[in-house]
């Protein structure tokens, strides 16, 4: 029985085979902000935090609304509401001073990539599995990033942020240009 992603692979409907092109363009365009991010990565980073506190405080609102709508206990109307203030301070927090929010964000990256290191490479050395070797790399690298961030705080938190993302918009927009040009070849053919 096939999955259903193999079916879309093999067999792509005839109007997203046949726009490839606008998948192309758009991985392009990902893949340009990209790398304007890491060109910018200060800026970037202001985005980033801006637009996570953003995020941050329109979900306060959508909480306080919550509270007001649907909870029918004082308990609850009550921990909603003082979860909703508290939510709103961190989100005006991160649109207000971006800068001191964003060391603050590589300062808790820098202690996740040492946790994450910890645990790769704990379970690489209980686990006996073939391609040990792959996971301790991993878990270095993640010790390494982590290391980077932190021997470089404060001053990493101006950049990590903005370069972070301009790598994972960069990737992003290699992926959709692989996905435009394989719909291509679903829909003409071969490249090649």
């Amino acid at each position: 029985m096939a999955r259903h992603f193999d079916v879309f692979a093999s067999e792509a409907p005839d109007l997203l085979a046949v726009h490839w092109g606008w998948a192309i363009a758009l991985g392009i365009g990902i893949g340009v902000l990209g790398i304007l991010a890491i060109m910018q990565s200060r800026v970037a980073t202001v985005i980033a935090v801006r637009f996570l506190g953003a995020l941050i405080f329109v979900s306060a609102v959508a909480t306080l609304l919550f509270a007001f709508t649907v909870t029918g206990y004082w308990i609850d109307f009550f921990v909603h509401v003082i979860w909703a203030f508290l939510v709103a301070i961190v989100g005006l927090v991160l649109l207000t001073r971006p800068t001191l929010s964003a060391e603050a964000i590589t300062l808790l990256m820098s202690f996740y990539f040492f946790m994450e290191g910890a645990a790769i490479i704990g379970f690489a050395l209980s686990s006996h599995i073939d391609g040990q070797w792959i996971y301790m790399t991993q878990g270095l690298m993640a010790w390494l990033l982590g290391a980077l961030l932190l021997f470089g705080w404060p001053i990493t938190g101006l950049w990590a942020i903005g370069t972070f993302v301009g790598i994972d918009l960069l990737f992003k927009g290699w992926a959709i240009i692989a996905l435009g040009l394989g719909l291509r070849a679903i829909s003409e053919g071969p490249l090649f």
